[in-house]
């Protein structure tokens, strides 16, 4: 099923009636379109509180069948049926806003730019790296370089900026044939209808020899794919899609549940925008503070005559705010301390401080916490800005309590060791990371500057002070069981 764009927003999906809504009881089985920020683990994908089935997924990127996963901090749209706090998801879409080389970083400001597309991050952007077996690496705003080539899915802001929710940083060098192709939305300006040529984001577009789907109008949002000429800033196109209006809703459908960030928020009307639809809160539930940016969940129904808007019955402000996004550097691994009274916490030997600023939350379920709820011994993902306190502590921007993890394959208690390694011992194939002795085993997987290698090439290589990330379970002995280790640059 295509899904098509309205209002030179974000995507909307065509909405398929399951069974019957009405009045529902716990049991009931209800259609539904879900819509926002994937939550949960890749094992243990949510959306909007509902856990996702995605084993009979049919999965789309921008409307156009590929092979795809769906993981945590994608922005999607999905719709199938909903009981007992699980949907069976029958189509979900991808929404990819851009995908290209990366123009510029700056990592004080929390925003990059490419193909012309100013990019924000917050603290509640997850930036990954792609590697070659299929996993992810977590990374800071600080390690995405000029040139990188990523792929962005987020949030149309009022600005006309994205607001990345995921940021995948891809496979792909200058010397891939893929490295020129980019996709990109956004709004077609200085149309030429005889020249085929538009601007978009400081580029020239010309899709004269592009596949072209709607019509080419002035300020109309608009997808393109093309090879990306950046010295010369244009763009030729393959495939141009024009979006203008209401297009490609078949069918009215009675339940919505959405989780994201809000988007024009209109105080006086009772209403805001989220992920291209507009919610109308006026005789909703409301728990908590809206604001401009806050991440919020809603169930609602939808409008008899409009299917861009929204009867919400229910908006919880799950997070007021984003946090700070400029992130210099993480850390992951047991917290050995915390004060809550100071707000000062201790992970991988680094002590950083904390402040009402610092976003904290849980990764599964997927929701906030206060600081005085992290206890000693909780495994945490720490972002930290470059800010320092009087002790020369850097400032925590988010702490991320890791919780229920596993490796995929059913395996509880996987965890994720970064750092330094200390104590190199190679004839018994061992060192210390964050106060564990790391030990291997035959099923230990290596992985030396972002490829493969055998026992003997990593032990070959590795030294005091190199950079490690390591993934495995304390086993019965109080060591640190790696299932992968990667040597970084």
């Amino acid at each position: 099923m295509r899904i098509k764009g309205v209002q030179g927003l974000l995507a909307l999906t065509t909405l398929l009636v399951l069974a019957a809504c009405g009045t529902q009881t716990a049991g009931t089985a209800t259609s539904v379109t879900l819509a926002g920020v994937v939550g949960g683990t890749d094992a243990a994908p949510t959306l909007a509180g509902q856990a996702l089935d995605l084993s009979s997924a049919n999965v789309t990127v921008n409307g156009n069948a590929v092979q795809a996963s769906v993981r945590p901090g994608m922005f999607v749209y999905a719709q199938g049926v909903s009981q007992g706090g699980t949907t069976r998801v029958q189509s979900v879409d991808v929404q990819i806003e851009v995908k290209g080389p990366i123009e510029s970083v700056d990592v004080a400001a929390s925003q990059l730019t490419l193909v012309g597309q100013t990019v924000n991050v917050d603290a509640l952007t997850r930036i990954y790296e792609e590697n070659p077996d299929d996993t992810y690496t977590t990374l800071a705003l600080a390690d995405l370089q000029p040139g990188d080539y990523v792929e962005v899915s987020g949030t149309r802001q009022a600005d006309g900026s994205v607001l990345a929710t995921r940021i995948e940083r891809k496979l792909v060098s200058p010397s891939d044939p893929e490295y020129g192709q980019v996709e990109v939305k956004g709004t077609a300006t200085n149309l030429d209808t005889t020249a085929m040529t538009f601007d978009l984001g400081g580029y020239a577009v010309d899709y004269s020899g592009a596949a072209v789907e709607g019509t080419p109008a002035e300020g109309a949002f608009v997808e393109v794919k093309g090879q990306i000429d950046a010295a010369a800033m244009t763009i030729t196109a393959s495939k141009v899609e024009f979006k203008t209006g209401d297009a490609g809703m078949d069918e009215g459908g009675e339940k919505a549940e959405l989780y994201g960030p809000v988007v024009n928020l209109d105080e006086t009307a009772m209403a805001f925008e989220l992920g291209g639809f507009r919610v109308d809160y006026g005789n909703a539930t409301l728990e908590g503070t809206l604001a401009e940016g806050a991440y919020v969940e809603v169930k609602g129904t939808f409008d008899a005559d409009d299917p861009a808007l929204i009867h919400a019955t229910k908006v919880e402000v799950k997070y007021e705010d984003g946090g700070e996004g400029s992130s210099y550097g993480e850390v992951k691994g047991p917290v050995e301390a915390i004060d809550t009274a100071a707000m000062w916490i201790t992970v991988a030997g680094q002590t950083f401080w904390a402040d009402a600023g610092t976003l904290v939350k849980q990764d599964d379920p997927d929701g906030p916490l206060s600081f005085d709820q992290v206890q000693v011994g909780d495994w945490v993902e720490v972002k930290y800005g470059d800010a320092t306190d009087a002790d020369g502590r850097y400032y925590a921007t988010k702490i991320e309590v890791k919780g229920g993890m596993d490796d995929g394959e059913g395996h509880e208690g996987y965890h994720e060791l970064e750092g330094y390694a200390q104590n190199v011992d190679v004839p018994n194939m061992t060192f210390t990371l964050n106060g564990y002795t790391v030990v291997v085993d035959g099923a230990t997987a290596y992985e030396v500057f972002d490829s493969y290698a055998d026992a003997a090439t990593f032990w070959g290589q590795i030294s005091d002070g190199d950079k490690v990330e390591v993934k495995g379970a304390v086993d019965a002995n109080g060591n640190f069981l790696a299932s992968k280790i990667e040597l970084d640059n």
